[in-house]
């Protein structure tokens, strides 16, 4: 069936009429709930804020809190802190406003109210590191739910709080920080912290480069009457830039200072050798500080084991001092007895004289400083070895 132009001007004269009549009707019912909760709060010129919404003033207001966690934009092992970026869910109930008027019967199912035209919980962060202020401002506003009276405000917020490290296994350290909260100048009696949920939501987090997120949890306590809100995190540092850049270079340094014993003697290059090894020890001893807390409790093993590195280096510039004297030696000095036995027990020359029953051979000074120069390489490798593995290998295991 075909309409007429005049049926189709009226159906749609009807339709915007219906339109515009809905939409009036909507836009009027939000208008008359917005100056409801606003004149509420600001009555002949009285500001109400700082009135908790609760009709009987004896019970406390519960404020559930949730954390969202957008990124990690750093942690600081030498300053103590962590800063993150993210937002704070907070909802409750303004009983004030829903038993007083009725705002369902204007047909709005949310009203949104800035921050400082009603009451909202004064809320901050106690281990803030810069300055301890209240969260939001009027950016972030307060919805109402005009059908069951709930506030719901998510302010968006950047943290620095104070964390205190533990580089105990750096770099393959991880860290657990806390940031809490509290509803500053209200008891326990006034208002009731609660957790939305355990963990924070973390949809909207973008991986960081060097810290990886490994758990998140929340948790209530009560401390001087008033209630208090921690969230923590833990966080693992990703350790391949560290690893290629401190702890490789250490080992290759403490590989190559036992290499000592394998220069010849004659090249006059085996003090300077050692001096520079004992040098490169330094200065990564002073690298590897730059990026630690100068703390006594608890020390790093990676610092303690390039200490002890270095120590070594000490222990072999004195052998190698000693030895040049061995070697330097007057020809005509005969060497002890006592050296003589050694030099044939370690060579097995006094098993295969006895089975052949022919006379030990002479043992000179030169003699004497090879051996001891294979004996020194062997021991220093080894004992090197051993105290890697005794350090490096609790690092290893922690990633």
């Amino acid at each position: 069936m075909e309409l007429s132009k005049t049926d189709f001007v009226f159906f749609f004269t009807v339709l915007l009429t219906t339109f515009l009549c809905a939409n009036g009707q909507t836009w009027s019912g939000y208008r008359t709930a917005y100056e409801t909760i606003y004149n509420h709060y600001y009555n002949n010129g009285t500001s109400l804020t700082d009135i908790i919404p609760i009709n009987n003033q004896s019970n406390p207001l519960a404020v559930q809190m949730g954390m969202t966690l957008n990124s990690l934009n750093g942690f600081d092992a030498v300053l103590g802190q962590i800063d993150i970026s993210g937002s704070m869910k907070l909802k409750w109930t303004d009983e004030v406003i829903f038993t007083t008027y009725s705002l369902s019967v204007n047909q709005v199912d949310a009203v949104l109210i800035d921050y400082d035209k009603a009451w909202s919980p004064s809320l901050v962060l106690v281990n803030a590191v810069d300055t301890v202020k209240n969260i939001g401002d009027t950016t972030y506003k307060l919805l109402y739910n005009p059908t069951d009276g709930t506030v719901s405000w998510e302010p968006r917020v950047l943290l620095r709080g104070s964390c205190t490290p533990d580089v105990t296994y750096y770099p393959f350290d991880r860290q657990v920080c806390d940031f809490t909260y509290t509803a500053w100048g209200y008891m326990s009696e006034e208002i009731r912290l609660q957790i939305m949920t355990n963990e924070w939501d973390l949809s909207a987090y973008e991986e960081n480069g060097i810290w990886t997120v490994i758990t998140t949890t929340s948790e209530i306590f009560q401390d001087g009457g008033s209630d208090y809100i921690k969230f923590q995190i833990t966080i693992q540092r990703q350790p391949l830039y560290f690893t290629f850049n401190v702890a490789l270079p250490i080992l290759l340094l403490g590989l190559l200072n036992g290499f000592v014993f394998l220069l010849p003697a004659e090249s006059g290059e085996r003090v300077g050798f050692c001096i520079t090894c004992f040098l490169a020890f330094v200065v990564l001893m002073q690298t590897t500080m730059q990026f630690l807390p100068q703390i006594a409790s608890p020390m790093s093993l990676l610092c303690v084991y390039v200490f002890l590195m270095m120590c070594f280096s000490v222990f072999i510039n004195i052998v190698t001092v000693l030895m040049l004297r061995v070697y330097h030696k007057p020809e005509k000095e005969k060497v002890p007895k006592w050296m003589q036995t050694i030099t044939r027990v370690i060579k097995c020359q006094i098993c295969r004289c006895k089975d052949r029953d022919k006379p030990f051979e002479e043992v000179d000074w030169p003699s004497v400083a090879r051996l001891l120069d294979t004996f020194f390489f062997i021991a220093f490798i080894a004992a090197q070895s051993a105290l890697t593995f005794f350090f490096l290998l609790p690092l290893g295991t922690r990633y």
